[in-house]
């Protein structure tokens, strides 16, 4: 792997104290070099006007496979991915079967090594078949490579399971990251991880509700998270089509009294995580009439741009506070390291042109889905190449390498 020098971008990563013009260089998979350096006869990626971010991370991503390929794989999903400047993705257990054995998750591991493009966070599923009876076992599915335990798409309705889930959880060393089912059962886990003083992470936070226990869970120390979506941020149901199944998502878009809640959730930090919540469907699916059409949007390639528009541009966010909820907030729910533009950090890493204008077009997209609420919508910023293990595995929308391996 020959050296790149990332030359003249604006370095942005305030947990390692930078915000201004510089210069990167990697060397054999990590950052060597930041500020003023110079690297003969090295690859040079013009970076001026560009913003240096570290690679960003999706919490929050359906990949499909194994089971339902014709919606996604794991190379398309995580093309997706790279297209979108993310070079890792947390991948949710709702495949089919479901991952809730080290066996299953194993799989996905060695397909991941063989045929992803960014880097894969595999999670397992909380209970056996996610059917929210029997808790999987999680120190297993831990010691196997999981990073996180969830049912997403399902809640566990038994407050017995849940309480055993916790237990089971800390006792191997594993976050849970769950499904949003409204504010009974946001209040029930919220106490559940009182009890037990073991973390919980809320998945697709749609309600000012919601965000009001999450508030008050924090207030008071307790070690609770949430993420909200692009499209729960930019959208809500005034915005919805009533017959386009585009639009149709679990949780469904919410009033626009909701979606300031989640916007003023953000700013304040209650809120630490933006995640796609990437759901491919076949068009076939999402054809059917509306109320027979699968819940979900795709996102991966959308996030950031849409994010940057609607947020950053529109000055309801400032840049600091998406980049960290891209960021860092993945990575502490998860309690891995950060990504970081330091010396001796994986070059995992983000270009962002803040200025790049460009249209969405669900045709062109790297993943298999079309289903995006968001198609025809012109934007202002989004990726311009990412590097994974410092490999350049995107620039300008072209995909550059196979595959890569943690």
């Amino acid at each position: 792997m020959s050296d790149l020098l990332i030359r003249g971008g604006r370095l942005f990563d305030l947990a390692s104290e930078l915000d201004g013009a510089g210069d990167l260089l990697v060397r054999s998979g990590v950052i060597a070099g930041v500020g003023e350096v110079e690297a003969a006869g090295a690859e040079i990626i013009e970076a001026e006007g560009l913003w240096v971010l570290p690679g960003l991370i999706d919490l929050h991503v359906h990949l499909r496979q194994p089971g339902q390929e014709y919606k996604e794989t794991i190379a398309t999903g995580t093309r997706a991915a790279a297209a979108g400047g993310f070079a890792a993705v947390a991948c949710e257990p709702n495949t089919s079967p479901p991952t809730d054995s080290p066996e299953r998750l194993a799989r996905i591991r060695q397909i991941a090594e063989r045929e992803a493009l960014v880097r894969v966070l595999p999670k397992c599923a909380i209970t056996l078949g996610q059917e929210g009876r029997e808790v999987a076992d999680l120190q297993a599915l831990r010691r196997a490579g999981a990073v996180a335990a969830s049912d997403d798409g399902f809640s566990v309705p038994d407050a017995e399971v849940m309480r055993r889930a916790f237990a089971a959880a800390k006792q191997a060393g594993l976050p849970l990251t769950v499904h949003v089912d409204g504010s009974e059962m946001v209040d029930r886990d919220i106490g559940l991880c009182q009890e037990a003083d073991w973390p919980i992470h809320f998945s697709h936070v749609s309600l000012a509700a919601e965000v009001e226990l999450i508030a008050r869970a924090r207030s008071k120390w307790l070690r609770v998270s949430g993420e909200a979506t692009p499209h729960h941020l930019v959208l809500s149901r005034d915005d919805s089509p009533a017959d386009d199944a585009s639009f149709k998502m679990n949780p469904p878009l919410a009033s626009p009294a909701d979606r300031a809640a989640l916007r003023s959730a953000l700013a304040a930090g209650v809120l630490t995580v933006i995640a796609s919540d990437h759901a491919p469907h076949s068009s076939e699916e999402k054809a059917r009439p509306y109320d027979q059409a699968p819940p979900g949007v795709i996102g991966l390639e959308t996030t950031l741009g849409v994010i940057w528009t609607a947020l950053v541009q529109a000055q309801r966010a400032d840049a600091a506070t998406v980049i960290a909820a891209l960021t860092a907030g993945p990575a502490s729910v998860l309690g891995i390291e950060p990504p970081a533009l330091r010396e001796g950090a994986p070059a995992n890493i983000t270009l962002l042109d803040p200025e790049r204008v460009w249209a969405v077009d669900p045709e062109r997209f790297q993943s298999k889905g079309r289903n995006c609420p968001f198609a025809g919508r012109k934007l202002r910023g989004g990726p311009v190449a990412t590097i994974v293990g410092g490999r350049v595995v995107m620039r300008e929308g072209s995909m550059l390498h196979p595959g890569v391996t943690e």
